[in-house]
């Protein structure tokens, strides 16, 4: 089930399934936040759904291609011409990270509509695109373009001598930064409806750390590229998402809203 960056699970799962931890789901990286934000059509409250488990957080960078001679965030800063970026729809990652950049002064231009990730790479390695922000294990599996492309700045510390895009950024727009970049953060919690029994979230919350510790498990989800040694129990998860929800003030929402270009 898919539409509206998760939110039409998330929406379905809330209204429509019984908590009795037998139908859970995964609506995606960001629906959370049009909860917190309070986005039109948003009929769940992300700090009341149950989370039973992540498989962990995630670095994602901006991705510029080698060819530009742009090697560091101070170059890119520093580009005489504006640098586009590929993107899919406003309020993704995908264009929330390049709309920060350009709001710290860095000149990037943010080309929306792509359908998919897989297009944004592909407009990347065709050099219709000059940059890209992505999780880096998008990359992975496209080792042709992985040799083309220069990452200048990320959101983890995964790259030695990558800037990373909190200490780059003025620090008045940290709050906003922390909204936006929550997906790598909290990865794709896997989640069920509110008001879950204690004794079947337990059972589940334990069954998946179970799970993510699992040889077998880690084999296959490397190859669909999850990420692998770093799962987040459900307790944490639901803790991370009260957190975040409580510092996202009116201020922090009025920003987020002005870089997506939404009302």
């Amino acid at each position: 089930m898919e539409g509206a960056a998760g939110m039409v699970a998330a929406n379905f799962l809330n209204q429509r399934v019984a908590p009795d931890g037998l139908t859970l789901a995964i609506p995606g990286r960001s629906w959370y936040i049009e909860s917190i934000i309070k986005r039109p059509g948003v009929n769940f409250d992300a700090t009341k759904l149950t989370y039973i488990g992540s498989p962990g957080a995630v670095t994602s960078a901006a991705f510029v291609r080698a060819s530009l001679g742009i090697r560091t965030y101070d170059e890119l800063k520093a580009s005489p011409r504006p640098v586009t970026f590929g993107a899919l729809g406003p309020g993704t990652p995908t264009a929330m990270v390049p709309s920060l950049l350009a709001a710290n002064g860095t000149p990037v231009k943010i080309i929306l509509g792509y359908v998919s990730t897989a297009r944004v790479l592909f407009a990347l390695e065709q050099g219709e695109i000059d940059g890209s922000f992505t999780v880096g294990n998008a990359l992975a599996t496209r080792g042709d373009l992985m040799s083309k492309v220069v990452p200048v700045v990320q959101t983890g510390s995964e790259r030695v001598g990558v800037a990373r895009l909190r200490d780059v950024i003025r620090p008045e727009m940290r709050p906003v930064h922390d909204l936006i970049i929550a997906p790598d953060s909290i990865g794709v919690p896997l989640i069920g409806p509110a008001s879950m029994p204690v004794e079947a979230t337990e059972i589940l919350r334990e069954a998946f750390e179970t799970m993510a510790r699992d040889a077998d498990y880690q084999i296959d989800a490397r190859k669909v590229e999850l990420p692998v040694g770093n799962a987040i129990g459900g307790a944490q998860l639901a803790a991370m998402v009260r957190e975040l929800a409580a510092a996202t003030t009116p201020a922090v929402v009025m920003e987020f809203t002005r870089l997506a270009g939404t009302k």
